[in-house]
């Protein structure tokens, strides 16, 4: 069975809104996080993230001056993506495929039926709403977070929702140079 891991950046304080505003990642993060993906079958967006991500990452595999940028964006540009909506949305993104759920129930089901296919994890690289409807519908096995070393003060935290005490087990973790940390923890 497939597992589905959260995938997502954070800030100390933990809010996950605006991260075009603060998001600063390092080549080595993107090293680091192209291999994981490379490992990873498929994601899952939600609409809100995936719109903004297709035409900057399309073009970062042959228009990006970073080397560490372009074999992530190939990556990304080949692997399976599902794209979570209630509604219909323009799928012009190589390898997408829409995920249409109206509730709780029909995530669910969708959720179910991925882990229950052949092949490798799932990331679910979508935006608080998408990820707190994953977190409350317990649709998950994993979290990869991104944490940056900043405090926010303001916005959406993404935790505030969680239903229950949930154990977990760390299996990776490395800080970089700039203080960003990339932790991994399994549900224990």
């Amino acid at each position: 069975m497939r597992k589905i891991i959260l995938h997502f950046a954070v800030t100390l304080d933990g809010m996950v809104s605006n991260v075009e505003q603060w998001v600063a990642l390092p080549d080595e993060a993107l090293i680091d996080s192209n291999a994981v993906q490379e490992r990873t079958g498929a994601i899952i967006f939600g609409k809100n993230s995936y719109l903004p991500l297709v035409g900057y990452w399309q073009n970062a595999e042959t228009s990006s001056n970073s080397a560490a940028e372009r074999a992530f964006a190939k990556s990304l540009n080949e692997i399976h993506k599902y794209v979570l909506s209630h509604g219909e949305v323009e799928l012009s993104w190589n390898n997408s495929e829409l995920l249409r759920v109206k509730d709780a129930e029909e995530l669910k089901q969708a959720v179910g039926r991925l882990k229950n296919t052949p092949g490798m994890d799932i990331w679910v690289d979508a935006g608080e709403g998408a990820l707190r409807s994953f977190l409350e519908n317990d649709l998950w096995d994993g979290i990869d977070m991104l944490v940056h070393p900043l405090f926010k003060g303001s916005g959406k935290p993404l935790f505030a929702s969680i239903p229950a005490k949930t154990p977990l087990k760390l299996v990776h973790s490395k800080t970089y140079a700039n203080g960003l940390m990339n932790v991994r923890y399994e549900k224990a």
